[in-house]
């Protein structure tokens, strides 16, 4: 499948097998220039000879440069060691970097191709669920400071972005749940008939169905986003953060956890959240929503009281810590949080005029223990 290319877009190439073709998909795309490909050690082990061999195969000189997993990997530091990696290599403008992995390779992939040399030509091969369906669309990058995720970047779509869904096979059961977080985000923002799916049968889902069900899965949640993302492609008229749906909260889980659990578990604790801070708002149109949301999510593994999820990883919490966190969240505006809160499947709106008591009883009420 091959989506549309509007402007401020970038073409979305999705078939299984793609991987093994990557070299002739970047040639069909008239891509040129020496490739260093940027990959961490995990995911290099499992694809980084398929991809290097492709390459070489369509006539790209490639270099691989491999990183340790892992959110930690996403810094300053570890950007400004691939600028000088580059440089010492003799990467010049006509230069092609490719990422290959999960959400933190590409967006640290693409911060450095963004910035390296003003920018360079960026491909994208996301390698898990949560990158083929969430990070790697729509073009932002960024690495984290200590004071929050996500707080440098830029936005700078790939020229070309392959997903193979075959790549998910060798997904271990834990990155299948932190994918579907963002899954199902997708279905609760944009595709009502798909949290239909969800709320009848959440336990379906809980594994990765048989592939025809998987690529009409991945299609539709990449048609969420890339529908949402053409209407605010650089995040200016507030029609985009709707896709920030639980990840106030979730950073902000991350943050206190000093980026020790998983995201996608942090967007489900943070969905959950957001719709208790809703309901408590009164703006669920839908008075059965919050607690089919938290069915949903027990039926797919991922949390649903955050207290209860952190103190699984040996960290204690209080609702005023993650009100703390929550300060430098990068979507706060004017002093205030800009908030994605449900009023029904396939409608969320950003409200930035909710008092902090609300949030600090939605997240006491949502807490657990």
């Amino acid at each position: 499948m091959r989506f549309p290319e509007p402007e401020h877009s970038h073409p979305i190439l999705l078939s299984p097998g793609l991987l093994d073709r990557c070299g002739a998909s970047l040639r069909e795309a008239g891509l040129e220039g020496p490739i260093v490909l940027v990959s961490d050690t995990t995911v290099g082990a499992y694809h980084g000879a398929r991809v290097r061999r492709s390459l070489e195969e369509a006539g790209f000189p490639v270099r691989e440069i491999l990183l340790p997993p892992g959110e930690k990997t996403k810094t300053l530091d570890t950007a400004a060691g691939l600028y000088r990696r580059l440089a010492q290599g003799g990467v010049g403008r006509d230069g092609l970097l490719i990422g290959l992995g999960g959400g933190v390779v590409l967006d640290l992939a693409g911060f450095v191709a963004a910035t390296y040399m003003r920018g360079i030509a960026l491909v994208s091969i996301p390698t898990t669920l949560l990158a083929m369906v969430d990070a790697s669309i729509g073009g932002k990058t960024g690495v984290d400071l200590p004071e929050g995720k996500n707080l440098v970047g830029a936005f700078y779509p790939p020229r070309l972005l392959l997903i193979d869904p075959l790549l998910l096979r060798t997904l271990p059961p834990a990155e299948w749940r932190n994918g579907m977080a963002e899954v199902v985000k997708a279905a609760l923002i944009g595709d009502p008939e798909l949290w239909v799916r969800f709320r009848e049968d959440p336990a379906r889902w809980a594994r990765m169905p048989e592939m025809e069900s998987l690529i009409d899965l991945l299609i539709r949640a990449i048609t969420v986003k890339v529908r949402i993302v053409e209407q605010d492609p650089l995040e200016t008229l507030g029609e985009r953060e709707v896709l920030n749906l639980g990840h106030t909260f979730g950073h902000a889980f991350e943050r206190i956890s000093g980026y020790r659990v998983p995201h996608g578990e942090a967007v489900a604790a943070g969905m959950m959240a957001a719709a208790a801070l809703s309901a408590h708002q009164g703006l669920l149109e839908d008075p059965h929503l919050l607690q089919d949301l938290e069915r949903v999510l027990q039926g797919l593994g991922l949390p649903t009281r955050w207290r209860t999820w952190l103190a699984g990883y040996g960290i204690e919490a209080t609702p005023e810590d993650v009100l703390a966190a929550m300060g430098t969240d990068k979507k706060r505006r004017g002093g205030r949080l800009r908030l994605i809160l449900i009023h029904r499947p396939g409608q969320a709106r950003v409200h930035s005029d909710v008092p902090d008591e609300a949030v600090l009883q939605a997240l006491e009420g949502m807490a657990g223990l």
